[in-house]
């Protein structure tokens, strides 16, 4: 029973996929009973009255859990917002105690389980608690992702210096290239932040459109992540 928490430096750099990915290698190479969670969701589309929580439907697909997605996403938001305001906005009372009883229950169910956080680690999730406190609570090591091109070298020292003052062990940065460009500051910064990152640059995951969608094929994640990402380092 380990947790892994999955961060990011900020909104729309790839943590689900990457979540998935990772998700789906440690089921398929090394054979574990993965649990995932994204314990706050927003920006959901509705269909039937019901707000879909797609990141979390990807995680239970990736990972092959079979666990509820009442659990796996706790609290699920119309509004693309940080939960604290979602949740005020919609009139909903975000209790930690219950998010907290669903973790330690999924935890019991699983080899590892995999936490996605939602956008950076000061994203509010409720009044004077955030994502830094929620991954502090549940002691997790924690993968920092973060964008391959121009913005990545302050916001990934920032995010990691950050966590270690607050006692998180950092296993690693993860690169996504998100948008293919290959530009320059997507030529350069990997060789950057080894200069400066006191962990490890665990690879760059490449640019793969429509990797994630319905029917989506665990195999190719499981591969994409097992050939770019240094599992020897990430698994030490």
């Amino acid at each position: 029973m380990t947790p892994l928490f999955i961060t990011g430096t900020d909104t729309g750099v790839g943590k689900t996929t990457v979540t998935s990915s990772l998700s789906a290698f440690l089921s398929l190479r090394k054979k574990m009973n993965v649990g995932v969670m994204k314990p706050f969701e927003s920006g959901l589309s509705k269909r039937d009255k019901d707000l879909l929580p797609w990141d979390a439907i990807c995680l239970r697909e990736a990972s092959g859990s079979n666990d509820d997605l009442d659990d796996i996403s706790p609290y699920a938001f119309e509004a693309p917002l940080a939960p604290e305001v979602a949740a005020n906005m919609e009139h909903i009372q975000i209790d930690m105690d219950i998010v907290d009883r669903i973790y330690h229950k999924i935890m019991k169910k699983h080899d590892v389980v995999i936490i996605e956080g939602a956008g950076g680690v000061l994203v509010p999730i409720k009044k004077d608690f955030f994502y830094v406190d929620l991954i502090k609570k549940w002691e997790a090591p924690t993968i920092i992702v973060s964008r391959l091109g121009l913005g990545t070298i302050n916001h990934t020292l920032l995010t990691n210096n950050f966590l270690q003052s607050k006692g998180i062990k950092v296993l690693g940065v993860i690169l996504n290239d998100n948008d293919g460009t290959g530009d320059l500051a997507a030529q350069t910064n990997p060789e950057v932040l080894k200069r400066y990152l006191n962990v490890p640059i665990l690879g760059i995951f490449p640019y793969v459109q429509g990797l994630l969608k319905e029917g989506m094929d665990r195999e190719s994640l499981a591969g994409i992540f097992e050939k770019n990402i240094d599992t020897d380092k990430l698994f030490s």
